[in-house]
């Protein structure tokens, strides 16, 4: 049995705390994704304890994810680092005494990893060579009041 992601709440009764300082295996994030990827270890540190009906749980996460650039489309690492983060679960919520927090840690990490990522700290060099692709609104040739609104009388 893996206890990994496992909290014993009985454990943490009159006082007592459980440290966590772990490094592990990404592939609990079952991510199946062509635009996401995460090979890194996921560095876990922080602490647990009660208080009164609750358990409250304080984690720094560091990890990296994998996306790809969104102007040049090669594969992009992008650092994930959560401080101070909590969460309270209330005892009566925890059925058996045991606390699973792998789907915690799961969510916790997808929902900081960004939609987007550009390669070279923002700076593709493959921007240049699109740009001409893309809309500016400098050198349009349309005045606003010429623009096409198919919509507006509706």
């Amino acid at each position: 049995m893996d206890n990994t992601f496992k909290i014993y709440v009985e454990q943490l009764r009159e006082g007592r705390e459980e440290k966590f300082s772990e490094q592990i295996n990404p592939d609990f994030i079952d991510i199946h994704d062509n635009g996401l990827e995460f090979k890194s270890p996921i560095f876990l540190s922080g602490n647990a304890y009660l208080a009164e009906n609750e358990l409250i749980i304080h984690w720094n996460i560091s990890t990296e994810a994998l996306l790809p650039c969104s102007i040049c489309n090669e594969w992009v690492t992008v650092p994930i680092n959560i401080e101070n983060f909590y969460h309270c679960e209330s005892l009566n919520e925890i059925k058996t005494g045991i606390f699973d927090f792998k789907n915690l840690l799961r969510e916790t990490i997808l929902i900081e990893t960004p939609l987007l990522a550009e390669c070279n700290q923002g700076n593709c060099p493959k921007r240049k060579e699109y740009s001409k692709y893309l809309k500016n609104s400098s050198n349009s040739t349309l005045k606003q009041d010429d623009e096409y609104h198919p919509f507006a009388n509706l």
